[in-house]
């Protein structure tokens, strides 16, 4: 008796199975052509279930400090700027099925370097990733 508690093997399997969907989930993303119907499919059935379980997680009493209130306020205003570009840039394309170098989006600009499927799988993975450790945080 250590006291250390017991390896339980329930989370370990949720990872593993999460770790599984996202790696699923990028190859299909990898695979799709960019700026297609199917892309964009995959980009908002990911938003919405991660989304889903974020909204019905319960979230941790943190206690409201000056730094946390500036923290929220400068990442906010940077979220709704950034996100005021993207829908006007999106907005202002002549076709939304093309990419457009007079309003690029931030797809249109990263999409260069993400050209070459490895590249790609690497770039979907990272996006879960982060979009997945905002959420559970």
């Amino acid at each position: 008796m250590t006291g250390e508690p017991a390896f339980s093997a329930r989370p370990f399997r949720r990872r593993m199975v999460l770790l599984a969907v996202g790696v699923v989930l990028a190859a299909g993303g990898a695979a799709t052509r960019p700026f297609s119907w199917s892309a964009t499919v995959l980009v908002v059935v990911s938003v919405v279930v991660v989304s889903v379980l974020a909204f019905r997680a319960r979230p941790k009493r943190i206690s409201r400090t000056v730094r946390l209130r500036r923290g929220v306020a400068v990442w906010s205003t940077l979220l709704v700027t950034a996100s005021v570009w993207e829908v006007y840039a999106f907005a202002r394309q002549p076709d939304w099925r093309r990419p457009s170098e007079v309003h690029p989006t931030l797809s249109t600009l990263l999409d260069p370097a993400l050209e070459q499927w490895p590249l790609r799988f690497v770039g979907w993975l990272v996006w879960l990733g982060v979009g997945w450790w905002l959420v559970s945080r």
